[in-house]
C-alpha cells in the first residue's frame, strides 16, 4: 500500500502536497476508536448534535474562500463553480437539521384496547436507533454535496463516520474534517481514513454498520461484494446514463441553452449530467444552432480565473 497520496494540480500538473496513507493497521485503529466514541455520541441530546451541525454549517460559509482555492487546486473545478457548490451545501444541512429530531420521535403504532381506561396490557413501537459505525467512501467531482448528504445525517442520528474522501480530493476531505473539529465534533466520532482503492479496501474489511459510497459501477460492484456478508446496510450511488427529451412545443432556444450547461458543467463530471438529447424534429434546427451557440461561448482556460467555464 502506498505510503503517500501525491496531490497533483490537474491543470498545471504541479505537486501540491504528498499526504501520509492509512494502510492496513491505521485503518483498524481508526475504526476501533469510532467503534469505542459511538455509544457517547449517540447519548448526546439530538438538540446538541444539531447545534454543532449548524456550528459547521456557518463555518462553511465563512471559508468559503479558502475551501474553494483548495477545492479548485487539486479537481479542477473552476473556482466559481466551486464557490457555488460550498455556498449551496449549508441549505441541505439545514433541511437535515431541521427535520432529524421529528425523524428520530420514537412513534406508537398499536395500542391493545382495554375497558374502564385502564392502561394498554400491550404496546407497539417504533423507535430509530443509529446504526453504529457508518463508512463513507466520497466522491471528488462534488465533495462538499456528495458527502455532507450521507455524513450530516450520520452524525445527526448518533452514528460516528468514519469517511474516506476520494484521493483525488484528499485536502478538501481533510479540510471538512477541520471545519468539523472546529465546531465541536469529537475527533474520534467524525475519522478521515486517507488513501486510494487499498486503503478503501481495508476499511470494508473493519467491523463497520453501513457503508455509503458515490462513485463508479466498478467500484461500487467492489464494494457491494465485499459487504455482502455483512449484512449490513449499503447504499450505492453509481454512473448513470441521463438523457433529456425537447418536445415540439419547448422553448427551444431556452432548452438548448439549459441543456448545454447541464451537460458540460463542472467539465461534465456530474452524476445527473445530461448525456444524450432527443429533439423532436419541429425544433430540432433551432435548438442545434443555440445549442452549439451556447458551448461555444463557454470560456476554456485557468480554473482560477472567474470568468472560466471549462
Amino acid at each position: 500500500m502506498a505510503d503517500y497520496i501525491s496531490v497533483i494540480n490537474p491543470a498545471t500538473e504541479e505537486l501540491i502536497k504528498e499526504i501520509p496513507a492509512d494502510g492496513r493497521a491505521a485503518v483498524s485503529e481508526k475504526a476501533a476508536s469510532a467503534r469505542s466514541a459511538q455509544p457517547e455520541w449517540a447519548a448526546r441530546p439530538v438538540e446538541e448534535r444539531i447545534a454543532l451541525l449548524n456550528r459547521f454549517k456557518d463555518l462553511l460559509i465563512e471559508n468559503v474562500d479558502a475551501l474553494a482555492a483548495t477545492l479548485t487546486a487539486e479537481t479542477g473545478k473552476p473556482i466559481t463553480q466551486a464557490r457555488s457548490e460550498i455556498l449551496a451545501t449549508p441549505d441541505r444541512i439545514t433541511f437535515f437539521t431541521e427535520n432529524v429530531a421529528r425523524l428520530l420521535t420514537t412513534e406508537s403504532v398499536y395500542e391493545e384496547p382495554v375497558e374502564n381506561s385502564a392502561p394498554p396490557q400491550l404496546e407497539e413501537r417504533v423507535a430509530y436507533e443509529a446504526l453504529g459505525v457508518v463508512a463513507n467512501i466520497s466522491a471528488w467531482n462534488y465533495p462538499y454535496f456528495v458527502g455532507t448528504n450521507v455524513f450530516v445525517p450520520a452524525l445527526l442520528t448518533g452514528n460516528t463516520v468514519l469517511y474516506k474522501p476520494s484521493e483525488m480530493a484528499t485536502m478538501t476531505g481533510l479540510a471538512i474534517a477541520d471545519l468539523l473539529y472546529q465546531a465541536g465534533i469529537p475527533r474520534d466520532v467524525f475519522v478521515p481514513v486517507v488513501g486510494a482503492g487499498q486503503t478503501g479496501a481495508a476499511l470494508l474489511q473493519e467491523k463497520i454498520d453501513g457503508v455509503f459510497f458515490t462513485g463508479s459501477y466498478s467500484t461500487g460492484r467492489k464494494i457491494a461484494i465485499a459487504a455482502a456478508p455483512k449484512l449490513i446496510k449499503v447504499q450505492l450511488e453509481l454512473g448513470g446514463k441521463d438523457p433529456a427529451y425537447v418536445c415540439h412545443d419547448a422553448d427551444a432556444a431556452r432548452a438548448a441553452a439549459s441543456l448545454a450547461d447541464g451537460a458540460f458543467y463542472n467539465n461534465g463530471q456530474s452524476c445527473c449530467a445530461v448525456e444524450r438529447i432527443y429533439v423532436h424534429a419541429d425544433v430540432y434546427d433551432l435548438f442545434l444552432e443555440t445549442f452549439l451557440q451556447t458551448v461555444k461561448s463557454f470560456i476554456l482556460g485557468d480554473p482560477n480565473s472567474a470568468d472560466t467555464y471549462l
